[in-house]
């Protein structure tokens, strides 16, 4: 499942996805944050900046307290602390929730008692009318600072003028508040937006990789026998095209490459035919000329039987190519499949007279299907169980027709056939065992005659309860 590129989209755009969300909400927690420190900040200086200008009396600054509760109410969540220090370090005047920490805090630099200089602007000229004008009474006095610290929950702001320095702080916990409802809000957004995120990087894969898929399912329907279909990459997206183009490209070659090896095995089978015929019939009549129990006599049975063997891997070689180009000609006709197999266990008894055999036979079982071709099918299962039983007891033959499938079972007590080979038995000119006769060609043409007749051949067990084979095919 790990290894699912579906999957990996999905766990990427996740982690990239809760990674940015990540990045954006620290990035906009902190900005809510700057914004409501400055936006505390600039009310802090309008709240002082029209009495710090001025000459004060000493209670002043109570009032001014009480003036804050009143403009913002008692019950209000917006609360203030107050200090004031005169010039010469005199307390006049500090709130009682007052926080010891502050006393670190942040001063401004002391200013002289000289008042503020006017603006340029507003400074008379000589050429100005009337010269007799006269400077304001009380003119506003130099300030230094602001100060701002954030000290606790308060956010406090200092400023001086030559008289006193003033402190007001202001309670953060309205800020908090805020920021903690973000915070929240962004906890249970975060989850459902990292899962649609995840839903919606899966979708995107799936959409990525349909044309994958359709050149998955396109290739797994070319065989042997349908070569020439190719991929169409009329309607493909641009970025596939030149993988289509490799892929047609390689079916071609491969095409070409079938064809010839499947000329070649057939135009060799045909070309063999012919001189092993003659040499057949020339062995044949040497052998009946030679002296009886002689010497040259034996010799030419032994070079019979390998020219009939020959020819027996040549008709075999015809028939798999003849399978391989889809070309396999079958006269079907309705055979009685209980009959040839009731035949086929007459010749076994001959073969190895005391070789047991049980048999649970349908009767007249009909099948619709080339009988020399079936035939052949049976005579190789038959003779493998013979070949391979090593002389024990016994062959088990069974016949039965199930849910439209005639199904003819032989196994065998004997060697059991190791897990690696179980699939290799199929392959061309592969044995197991060196040492036994045969080509290795008929158990691949055998299953090559069933999938003609729309059948099946397989291994079904091999065991120490023995080794089943299983032939299926349509009933008639």
């Amino acid at each position: 499942m790990l290894r699912s590129f579906k999957l990996k989209i999905g766990l990427l755009s996740v982690a990239f996805s809760g990674v940015l969300l990540l990045g954006f909400s620290l990035f906009f927690f902190q900005m809510l944050y700057r914004i409501g420190i400055d936006r505390t900040d600039r009310e802090l200086r309008a709240l002082v900046e029209a009495d710090i200008r001025k000459t004060q009396p000493r209670n002043h600054w109570a009032r001014f307290e009480g003036s804050l509760k009143t403009l913002y109410g008692d019950l209000s969540d917006r609360q203030f602390i107050l200090n004031v220090e005169s010039s010469v370090d005199e307390l006049l005047f500090v709130s009682p929730q007052w926080p010891p920490e502050a006393s670190v805090l942040k001063k401004p630099e002391p200013v002289s008692a000289v008042p503020a200089v006017p603006p340029e602007e507003s400074r008379p000229r000589p050429f100005d009318q009337p010269q007799n004008k006269r400077p304001p009474a009380n003119p506003p006095l130099e300030i230094s600072g602001p100060e701002f610290t954030t000290v606790g929950i308060w956010r406090i702001i200092a400023i001086r003028n030559p008289e006193v320095t003033l402190c007001l702080g202001t309670s953060l916990e309205p800020l908090n508040a805020e920021l903690n409802r973000f915070r929240n809000a962004l906890l249970l957004a975060g989850p459902v937006a990292l899962f649609l995120l995840s839903v919606c990087g899966w979708l995107l894969a799936l959409l990525a990789l349909r044309p994958v898929q359709t050149i998955s399912r396109t290739v797994e329907t070319i065989t042997a026998r349908n070569l020439g279909q190719r991929i169409t990459a009329a309607r493909a997206d641009q970025e596939f095209h030149q993988l289509i183009e490799l892929i047609n490209g390689m079916l071609n070659r491969l095409e070409k490459s079938f064809q010839q090896a499947t000329r070649f095995s057939a135009d060799a089978a045909h070309e063999l035919k012919t001189p092993l015929t003659i040499l057949q019939g020339e062995l044949e009549h040497a052998l009946q000329s030679a002296k009886d129990n002689s010497a040259e006599q034996k010799t030419y049975k032994e070079l019979l039987d390998e020219v009939q063997r020959l020819k027996s891997i040549v008709r075999k070689l015809l028939l798999l190519s003849q399978a391989d180009s889809g070309q396999m000609v079958l006269s079907k006709e309705p055979v009685n499949l209980t009959r040839m197999i009731e035949a086929v266990c007459e010749d076994i008894q001959l073969i190895a007279p005391g070789l047991e055999i049980r048999t649970e036979l349908q009767p007249d079982v009909q099948v619709m299907a080339d009988p020399d071709l079936l035939n052949q099918i049976i005579q190789n299962l038959a003779g493998n169980a013979v070949k391979f039983c090593r002389g024990e007891a016994p062959i088990t033959i069974s016949l039965q027709t199930k849910n439209e499938r005639t199904v003819f079972r032989i196994s065998n007590r004997g060697e059991i056939i190791p897990e690696t080979d179980r699939e290799k038995i199929f392959e061309r000119f592969y044995r197991a065992n060196r040492n036994t006769e045969g080509s290795g060609l008929g158990l691949s043409l055998a299953r090559e005659i069933a999938r003609a007749h729309g059948g099946t051949l397989i291994l079904e067990s091999s065991g120490s309860d023995g080794t089943v084979f299983c032939l299926a095919l349509p009933s008639a």
